[in-house]
């Protein structure tokens, strides 16, 4: 069968372009490539054929299509009122800190599962893409289903603000291209395909219920909206070859332009008022123009002066184009400097509602996420997963009561903060407004003080919400030592407040020895120079738990130093973690006073963080309390591009 190279390349790039460059979840996503690409496969090719067959196609295809796409994008494309309004349309939006996402759509009554088969991909709303599933039987099955007979749009209201929730994105419309809203486009009030994409119940209009139960409870409110859709026959071909093309209709793309611009008119105009507008998704040959974005910003602006929109009009989830950044189930090492941004996470694993997926991250998880994305001057935008009767699952309520709970207390070193001044704290994290640090303390130490490496004066520290109590502040050469009450018996974190002289001022941290003798430099407590590139990677959307790693390090040049403090002398074991990788090599030196060590990271296949130990060094009684010692890492040759990523080096006392 002849390949139609189009085709090919979206089914290809639908599933592998993940934001990601982690070798491993590429090639567990070929196997779904391999199901998807049918007619682009022959009969009886083996596995390692079809994935060169693959390969090829994305290479050759990005060669192609990268002419046609655009070489760069500026912010708004240009269009004036964006970045003249940013700081008044942004101020409610740094204020929150704290926002809820619903996703919810005609998948949402599958519930992960088609035709009797569960499908465990972490995403439930991508299902018909999953099950391979027409569009036009897909409807007919589910519409019955998504009843919506026990959606109480007040209620989720009412739980959103007890969570202590500023504002919710719920879905218009998901990749599937049915609305919540009722669209009065001419294609989705009457169409071959699916009948019509409306499907709210007779009477109801399920978008419109959502919007004014949150605005009537006083948060702000906007709409997902996805660009790609799977079954206009005039949109980019993404899976739209689930819909048979027997007359070889060829897509009219200037039709579905209209036809998003129309949709967006639609929910910027008709329910009051939109207050997010947020998109999803586009790729390197699908980003800015291609959606028509110039005309809908223009117009956009006009219609509402104060809207927020995200930067998924154009390609990357870290990219600046458009009002924040949009990591989606990771946060960034360091936070994103420059820029407002927000992570999108899942309370288990999928967006949409999975009856099988009981994955559910614990109360201490959830506010881990929470807090570290604060304290990196982020917000936290968690995610809830409807069924098709408009039910939240009983754990997620509980979940977000809980949170509840925990903001009744805290919410003042959440709401309005900005991100923490200290690179990395052992017990927990930092927030701060005005002349108050927030410290978040998840993990109490033995002794039952933190400390914190700063030289301003505190002029008194106190548990949140009993200022009356000062708690014990002592000076030492490493900053701060705050004595923690002894019996707080209140949800953990917990935050104490530290009123501070002046603007803080961050001594370099020491790294410490552990409780069982070990040293462990980690990328998180790392200090990196250079030019070229080199920088803490970490997690991405689709390995959320990778751990953080000096990746990028591509010049010789470039350096990486921990200050540390030695409490034991004697013989350690020097183990590097690292990620083996089949086209990065070099060779690495580490130092620590007197001691030198080499080592060649060798090109090989890997998949996982892996040890090396890599020889010993000696730590002499002299070195006790020195508050000058650091450790240094060089490279000596890098192979390949870059080294391989290091994650970090661990000084393990010789037994």
């Amino acid at each position: 069968m002849q390949i139609d190279f189009s085709i090919c390349y979206e089914r290809s790039i639908t599933v592998i372009n993940l934001k990601h460059t982690n070798h491993s979840i590429y090639f567990q996503k070929i196997k779904t490539i391999v199901n998807l690409m049918h007619p682009c496969v022959k009969p009886n090719q083996t596995f390692m054929k079809i994935i060169k067959k693959i390969t090829l196609l994305s290479l050759l295809s990005t060669a192609v299509l990268s002419a046609t796409a655009q070489s760069s994008s500026v912010p708004y494309e240009g269009v004036s009122g964006w970045k003249e309004t940013k700081d008044s349309r942004m101020e409610w939006f740094r204020e929150a800190r704290f926002g809820l996402f619903i996703h919810w759509g005609l998948y949402s009554a599958a519930g992960g599962s088609w035709d009797g088969k569960q499908y465990p991909q972490h995403y439930a709303e991508w299902i018909q893409a999953w099950a391979k599933v027409p569009s036009k039987p897909y409807a007919e099955a589910l519409k019955p289903k998504f009843t919506a007979s026990k959606f109480d749009a007040h209620a989720w209201a009412s739980l959103a603000k007890e969570a202590g929730m500023k504002y919710v994105i719920i879905t218009s419309r998901h990749h599937e291209g049915f609305s919540i809203f009722n669209s009065q486009q001419p294609y989705s009030l009457k169409n071959d395909i699916t009948g019509s994409t409306n499907i709210s119940p007779m009477g109801r209009d399920l978008y419109g219920e959502v919007i004014n139960a949150f605005r009537a409870q006083g948060l702000k409110a906007g709409a997902y909206y996805s660009l790609l859709d799977w079954q206009h026959p005039d949109s980019y071909e993404g899976l739209s070859y689930l819909n048979p093309n027997p007359t070889d209709y060829k897509p009219n793309h200037e039709v579905y332009k209209d036809y998003l611009y129309g949709q967006v008119k639609e929910l910027a105009n008709n329910y009051g008022g939109l207050d997010v507008l947020w998109l999803d998704f586009s790729s390197k040959n699908r980003e800015g123009e291609s959606w028509g974005t110039k005309r809908i910003l223009t117009d956009l602006i006009k219609w509402q002066p104060q809207i927020i929109v995200n930067n998924r009009f154009w390609d990357g989830l870290e990219n600046k184009n458009g009002d924040i950044g949009t990591p989606e189930k990771y946060i960034p090492p360091t936070g994103l400097p420059g820029m407002d941004w927000e992570v999108s996470h899942t309370m288990n694993e999928s967006y949409g509602y999975s009856a099988h997926d009981q994955n559910w991250k614990s109360f201490d998880k959830t506010m881990r996420l929470f807090i570290e994305t604060v304290s990196k001057g982020g917000n936290f935008l968690l995610n809830v997963g409807p069924d098709g009767e408009g039910a939240i699952p009983e754990k997620a309520v509980m979940l977000l009561q809980d949170i509840g709970q925990w903001m009744k207390v805290n919410s003042e070193a959440i709401y309005g903060t900005t991100a923490s001044p200290f690179q990395g704290l052992d017990w927990g994290y930092c927030t701060q407004k005005g002349k108050k640090l927030y410290f978040h303390v998840f993990d109490i130490p033995q002794n039952g003080t933190i400390e914190v490496p700063l030289a301003s004066t505190i002029s008194k520290s106190y548990v949140i919400g009993d200022s009356k109590k000062s708690l014990k502040i002592t000076n030492t050469s490493a900053g701060k030592t705050i004595q923690l009450p002894a019996n707080f018996n209140g949800r953990m974190p917990l935050v104490i407040v530290a009123e501070i002289k002046g603007l803080p001022e961050v001594i370099r941290q020491q790294i410490r020895t552990q409780k069982d003798g070990r040293i462990v430099l980690t990328a998180n407590n790392a200090k990196l120079t250079g030019s070229g590139g080199i920088k803490v990677v970490g997690a991405t959307t689709h390995n959320p738990n990778r751990p953080n790693a000096i990746g990028d390090w591509s010049n010789k040049g470039d350096q990486v130093v921990w200050d540390i403090k030695i409490q034991r002398p004697g013989t350690y074991k020097v183990v590097v973690n690292y990620l083996p990788n089949e086209q990065k090599s070099g060779t690495i030196s580490l130092s620590l006073g007197n001691n030198k060590l080499s080592y060649q990271l060798k090109d090989a296949k890997g998949n996982q963080f892996v040890d090396m130990e890599i020889g010993t060094f000696e730590i002499s009684q002299q070195s006790l309390g020195d508050t000058a010692l650091k450790v240094e890492l060089n490279a000596l040759e890098i192979k390949g591009n870059m080294l391989p990523e290091i994650s970090s080096i661990s000084l393990i006392p010789a037994k």
